[in-house]
């Protein structure tokens, strides 16, 4: 690592990175083997962090100072209670919901993407940017051309690979600052 300074608790602490680098390995492969249940495991944390949210938001909001942020803020946290209620009293419908948000998220961030990158097109390496919008394209094209059967595992095998990338890059940057022997 020429040319460059690794603070040292992280030098020292090396080892906490390899460590949660490898749970991640491990979770992503769990969660990639188990599709389906993962895909369940994801709804299910999004329903339990919009009710803590709604919950939040509700109490908050009775400490705003005025009608207004009062009423907007209730709203919101009426709203996130309501949510989180559907998702976890109906998981299938929710992962349903979930999935087809999914897909229209990637195919509007493709777009967006693409169009970013043609305007950018004289910066360097403008080219992964349009790798990554055409990515999120065509993954949102095969999610929605697979709907609704892609419900019960998309979710579950995109968090595994999301695993597994962050593990891997946590355990590679671990041996990166690592103490030379």
């Amino acid at each position: 690592m020429s040319g460059t300074t690794i603070p040292e608790g992280l030098r020292q602490n090396w080892w906490w990175l390899l460590v949660m680098g490898i749970v991640y390995v491990l979770a992503g492969f769990v969660a990639i083997g188990h599709p389906m249940i993962s895909t369940y495991a994801v709804e299910l944390v999004i329903g339990v962090i919009l009710l803590v949210g709604g919950v939040i938001s509700v109490v908050g909001s009775f400490f705003s100072g005025d009608w207004k942020r009062f009423l907007l803020i209730l709203i919101s946290g009426v709203l996130y209670l309501i949510v989180s209620y559907l998702l976890l009293k109906n998981p299938l419908e929710g992962v349903i919901t979930l999935t087809i948000l999914l897909a229209a998220f990637l195919l509007v961030e493709g777009i967006f993407k693409i169009i970013h990158a043609f305007q950018m097109k004289p910066t360097p390496n403008w080219g992964w940017l349009l790798i990554s919008g055409i990515a999120s394209l065509i993954l949102g094209v095969l999610i929605y051309a697979e709907f609704p059967s892609s419900s019960t595992y998309i979710l579950g095998l995109l968090v595994g690979i999301y695993f597994l990338i962050n593990g891997f890059s946590m355990i590679m940057f671990s041996f990166a600052v690592k103490e030379p022997a």
